[in-house]
């Protein structure tokens, strides 16, 4: 009986981990003025979840994407985050896809703090 309580848990412990984990999303927070480069090699893409920004903010966050020697300034900008309203935000939180080979610049904006929430996927 032992024996099958401990194993049950073991099961339930490793399934949880896995669940966890699923997907493969990597979370972050910039501080103002912070940037973030990611490399998005050629047979992969960037699938940008969730990129906030606290209400406060003079300028948004943005994104900017360098693809065959162009630059897009500004392709995605940060939703502003206000916690004091009922749903939490100001502004809809999209989602934003990045073919690669491609460099992904992610910049906070000027005085509040942002979050963001991304991963790379195989094409």
């Amino acid at each position: 009986m032992k024996a099958s309580l401990r194993l049950l848990a073991l099961t339930f412990a490793l399934s949880f981990a896995a669940f966890v984990n699923a997907g493969d999303f990597i979370s972050t927070v910039l501080q103002a003025n912070q940037t973030l480069t990611i490399t998005v090699n050629g047979d992969h893409a960037l699938v940008i979840r969730n990129f906030t920004q606290e209400i406060g903010a003079t300028n948004r966050g943005f994104v900017s994407v360098t693809k065959n020697n162009l630059t897009i300034n500004t392709a995605f900008v940060a939703s502003f985050a206000d916690p004091t309203t009922v749903s939490g935000f100001l502004d809809p939180v999209n989602e934003f896809v990045v073919a690669g080979p491609a460099s992904v610049t992610v910049t906070c904006g000027d005085t509040t703090s942002c979050f963001l929430t991304y991963r790379k996927a195989e094409d």
